[in-house]
């Protein structure tokens, strides 16, 4: 089983998190339930926590970013 490594630092309480890990770092805004998150690299996640352990995840490529 492989062990993943990931620091949540809030910056404003249940808005703002700075999201620290080995593969760099990323900014998130909103409460767990329903946030977007900006990745390092221009690519943006936006997340809904549903009832019963669910979730839906939308990822798309920010403006200007890479195109890796």
């Amino acid at each position: 089983m492989p062990i993943h490594y990931h620091k949540r630092v809030t910056i404003v309480p249940k808005l703002v998190h700075l999201n620290l890990s080995p593969h760099g770092w990323s900014v998130s805004f909103g409460p767990r339930q329903a946030h977007i998150t900006w990745h390092r690299h221009g690519r943006r996640t936006t997340t809904v926590r549903l009832p019963g352990g669910f979730s839906w995840r939308r990822h798309s490529r920010g403006h200007g970013g890479d195109h890796h």
